[in-house]
């Protein structure tokens, strides 16, 4: 899907309204992510509450696009966040971890409790993948197939890449890329140890990656992108998507400012990667190659 097609897609807005409804929609990100990283991270106030305004505040926006004209457009882009923050966040993240039949489960190992964490995602995205039916997209509109695993990467006004190049290639250098750098900023600080490896260890990294990449790929990606592409084109919405992963990232592994440009690069490829390949074969093998990196260095080093 071309940057020009997906804007023909919304012919009838004019540019004026389409550029008020990506104004909205930034507020939305930076209104999810920001505020968390300042009072957390930088006041240190106890944001426990956090997660509730976020839901509260999308359940007051959701409502406001049923009698508010000019923000009907972003209804579906705050209904799939409310899946992201209400069932993925409250549901599967907090309320039936805090069950005792999870506690019983899950509760008596730190990789199993890590892996329980992957398996609810699991549980997240069947959810989400209800509700995208519900509002009427075929699978194909959010991207659920493997897509052309030799589409063309397409040129970007800032070189990444400079000319248009096959996915295989593109792809796979970024992979390199990726994994050196999880190895150069988490080997020194996590002091991993070989002698920790077995055919275990690796096998339950990979589950638990692949688990985690399918999530990630499908519940903020596969999902977020059929609601902004029509609205604003590729461009704009490969970096809305990306910017909002990458600063929801500040807490993760990599954290902090490292992590947050790690993180938005990485979604940036990957929703590039979906929209070009129009399917999930090539994010998920990225993301799968950086997760399966990040568990099995935390592994090496002692335990998650």
């Amino acid at each position: 899907m071309s940057e020009s097609s997906s804007i023909l897609a919304s012919s009838t807005q004019t540019v004026s309204e389409r550029r008020t409804l990506l104004y909205g929609a930034w507020g939305i990100v930076l209104v999810l992510t920001l505020p968390e990283i300042i009072l957390r991270a930088f006041m240190h106030v106890d944001t426990s509450w956090m997660l509730a305004a976020r839901i509260g505040l999308l359940g007051i926006l959701l409502a406001a696009t049923f009698v508010w004209p000019a923000i009907r457009s972003l209804r579906g882009l705050v209904l799939v966040f409310g899946v992201i923050y209400g069932v993925e966040g409250w549901f599967f993240g907090t309320l039936l971890p805090q069950s005792q039949f999870y506690a019983q489960v899950f509760g008596g190992d730190p990789n199993l409790a890590f892996f329980g964490e992957r398996l609810v995602r699991i549980g997240a995205s069947i959810v989400m993948l209800l509700v995208l039916l519900a509002m009427g997209l075929k699978p194909q509109d959010f991207f659920l197939s493997v897509g052309n695993l030799k589409a063309a990467a397409e040129a970007e006004k800032w070189g990444i890449p400079r000319k248009p190049e096959s996915w295989p290639g593109f792809g796979g250098r970024y992979a390199l890329i990726i994994v050196a750098l999880f190895l150069l900023f988490m080997v020194p600080s996590l002091q991993p140890s070989l002698s920790n490896l077995s055919v275990g260890l690796v096998l339950f990294a990979a589950l638990c990656a692949v688990m985690n990449a399918f999530a990630e790929e499908f519940l903020y990606r596969s999902a977020l992108l059929p609601q902004v592409l029509p609205l604003f084109g590729k461009g704009a919405s490969l970096i809305l998507v990306a910017s909002w992963f990458g600063i929801g990232h500040y807490f993760g592994v990599p954290s902090g400012v490292t992590g947050v440009i790690v993180t938005t690069i990485g979604g940036w490829i990957f929703a590039k990667a979906m929209v070009e390949t129009r399917g999930m074969g090539w994010p998920l093998f990225l993301h799968f190659v950086s997760d399966f990196t990040v568990y099995l260095v935390i592994l090496l080093a002692g335990g998650l």
